[in-house]
């Protein structure tokens, strides 16, 4: 709105602007494009530059009007086939199209005589009002460093046309409550740019001259904070990346003054698509981080990059579990004393044990005194058997095999450069042949004590190859279980410790059952919040890249979840920020989806629930140097009917935000999963209760 407003300040500019957006969106839907980006802008937002850009310099008359449906309509074809072919580099249009249509108009506009220059004030307001133009001149005059800041405002006005300091007073606002790392950023990137020319004592008027100095504004918040994830590797590339667009501005304002062109935006497009392309390059992501999916907020890419990757830090592509059934120890882990070490380290032996720490029943002669010896062995993730190497006796108990030092062993693919080896097998137990296809989980083969193994246990490793004895790479175990005093505790890619009680996940049939939301599925709740009944309405649905999501018919709001069958967990969300999807949200963020007591899980959520909007105005200016705010959450096992079968479960739910250590807002919540769906919700919100009720 702001923006809108000072397109006004000249009544032309701004009249010209919008019937050059009217345009451009007309053209689209009469050219049937898709709706979503002509209501964004993605399609007019250059026609709209275009449109004031002539509407400041030519007079309103028929033939005017003409040049506008002319230059906005061509405005559209080149942006769609800018559009199309820097896509194919995943590379943005930015202003290529207005910047080429401007000097079009420029070159060409003087072979008809109709047109004529515009002689008018070129700001219309301050005929009017003077007094607002002279008054924030001479107010910007008393402060500090006061030249630089005229040149800032005026740069930023001139972004539309409008070369005066009060305009870029209220884009400079505007830029604030939008964004307070894009404010940071225009600030930071102009004063690069301002130094980098008065310290090599360059010619100030490049910069007079239309202002262009918002080339370095637009570069910096690009490059600082829109298409790179903010952080101090992004404002520190600017310190490289503003003198390379002033030495632009010196070379091309040379050259172009004398085809009578201005270089308008130029600087900034050639820097952001060469910044750009040189990212996309890299053989791998370090550093500077480019904005996968664009939230069109610096402070959303910033949160949501940083909170995704400390929720999913350690996560890998390919989930790997462990490869038995039940609980089972680890009797060596990564480095071990015995026999993991140098191109072998990341390996883990395991085997079974008793109450007291036995791995055998007395008198522990035989191998099937031992615990774990003809157990099941399972394949830890999808893949292909390409190896099997099997004939081999097990040992007698206390003798090795040295010779056949692997015993027994399996090679399962999980993808290029990714495999699983498990050794130390029964002779002749193998229940697949080479080339076959297993699936997490299928039964494989069965423990031995073959090869180098003094009594039964089962060596595990990953490797990149696919031979027997290749050297192992260490790769975590996606989600299992530790078992102490005969409480759980839940881990997400982590690797065992030696001496540990694992075990896989199994899910409780009630909470798969309550969370297995399936595209087409609806879900009706009666709410009472205040006294109040109301009803929320949800939907599950699926995008073309097979992401799930809940939608909200009342709010029209979006929660994205996953459900990979360990766990059900929420990445995303938009919308009403009040609607009670937003608040199971966060009341559901991260449920384990099988019974265990005393297990709990811990995740973070982003800070805009828990934090008061001023402390995260000012959060927001040092998120990409340090965070001060957080917010948590916990999941727990409160009540169950049955620790075997568990039919209904009562889980308990908190979150909250803190600021320099302490405690700010808090969160609670109890979900009631009871016939095999989710019952009832209650959550405590600011001392008040929001009750639920599963209505079908």
């Amino acid at each position: 709105m702001l923006l809108l407003l000072v397109s006004f300040f000249d009544l032309g500019a701004g009249l010209s602007g919008v019937i050059a957006v009217l345009i451009g969106q007309i053209t689209a839907l009469l050219f049937n494009y898709p709706h979503a980006p002509i209501r964004d802008g993605t399609y007019s937002y250059n026609a709209l530059m275009v449109g004031i850009a002539i509407g400041i310099f030519y007079q309103f008359n028929f033939s005017f009007f003409t040049l506008l449906l002319i230059t906005s309509i061509l405005t559209f074809f080149m942006t769609i086939w800018f559009a199309t072919a820097l896509a194919r580099k995943n590379l943005p249009f930015l202003s290529i199209p207005f910047l080429l249509v401007l000097w079009i108009v420029i070159l060409g506009a003087g072979n008809f005589t109709a047109l004529q220059l515009s002689p008018k004030e070129s700001l219309s307001l301050a005929r009017y009002f003077p007094e607002l133009f002279t008054g924030s001149t001479t107010l910007i005059g008393r402060l500090p460093f006061a030249n630089a800041v005229y040149l800032y405002l005026r740069s930023l006005g001139a972004i539309i046309f409008q070369f005066n300091d009060l305009a870029g007073l209220f884009i400079a606002i505007g830029i604030l409550i939008y964004s307070r790392i894009a404010f940071s950023l225009s600030i930071f990137g102009f004063a690069i740019g301002y130094l980098f020319y008065y310290y090599l004592e360059g010619d100030f008027s490049q910069l007079i001259y239309s202002y262009i100095g918002f080339n370095f504004i637009l570069t910096a918040i690009a490059l600082g904070g829109f298409f790179v994830v903010p952080s101090r590797k992004s404002f520190f590339s600017l310190l490289l990346v503003i003198p390379m667009i002033a030495l632009l501005i010196s070379a091309l304002d040379s050259l172009f003054s004398q085809a009578g062109l201005p270089l308008y935006s130029l600087p900034f497009n050639i820097v952001v698509l060469l910044f750009l392309t040189v990212m996309a390059q890299r053989y791998r992501a370090g550093g500077l981080q480019l904005v996968a999916v664009q939230q069109f907020s610096p402070e959303k890419n910033h949160y949501k990059f940083y909170n995704t990757l400390e929720r999913f830090r350690s996560a890998t592509f390919f989930q790997i579990a462990l490869p038995f059934i039940g609980t089972w120890r680890v009797s060596q882990g990564y480095d071990g004393e015995i026999t993991h070490k140098d191109d072998w380290a990341q390996a883990l032996d395991f085997d079974v044990t008793d109450d007291s720490g036995k791995t055998f029943r007395e008198p522990g002669l035989q191998l099937k005194d031992y615990y774990c010896y003809d157990l099941p062995v399972t394949a830890p993730a999808d893949g292909w058997v390409v190896e099997i190497l099997d004939g081999i006796d097990d040992n007698a108990i206390g003798e090795v095999d040295i010779e056949h030092n692997w015993g027994n062993t399996l090679v399962i693919k999980h993808s290029e450069y990714l495999f699983s080896s498990l050794s130390h097998l029964k002779k002749d137990a193998f229940q697949v042949k080479k080339g076959d296809f297993v699936r997490k989980g299928d039964i494989v083969a069965y423990c031995g004590s073959s090869g180098r193994s003094p009594e039964p246990h089962l060596h595990f490793q990953m490797q990149a190859t696919p031979y027997i004895g290749s050297k192992t790479i260490e790769y975590p175990v996606s989600y299992f279980l530790s078992k102490e005093n005969g409480h759980y505790r839940f881990h997400s890619y982590e690797i065992p410790e030696e001496g540990a009680q694992v075990s896989n996940v199994q899910p409780a049939k009630a909470l798969k059952n309550a969370f297995h939301f399936i595209p087409g599925m609806r879900l009706h709740f009666e709410i009472e919040e205040d006294g109040q009944s109301s009803r929320s309405d949800w939907e599950v649905f699926v995008t073309a890249g097979n992401l799930t999501y809940l939608y909200c018919h009342d709010t029209k709001s979006t929660a994205y979840f996953v459900n990979d069958g360990t766990l059900f967990y929420f990445t995303d969300f938009y919308g009403d920020k009040r609607s009670f999807l937003y608040r199971f949200y966060l009341a559901a963020h991260k449920i384990l989806l099988g019974y265990y007591p005393g297990a709990e899980l811990n995740d973070r959520l982003l800070i805009d629930a828990f934090i008061p909007a001023p402390i995260r105005f000012v959060h927001d200016f040092a998120a990409p140097f340090f965070h001060f705010c957080r917010a948590a959450y916990r999941m727990q096992f409160k009540e169950v009917d049955d620790e075997q079968h568990p039919g209904r479960i009562l889980l308990g739910t908190a979150s909250h935000g803190s600021c320099l250590g302490r405690e700010c807002s808090r969160i609670g919540a109890e979900l009631l999963i009871e016939n095999n769906r989710l019952e009832k919700i209650e959550i405590s919100l600011n001392r008040k209760k929001i009750k639920a009720r599963c209505i079908d």
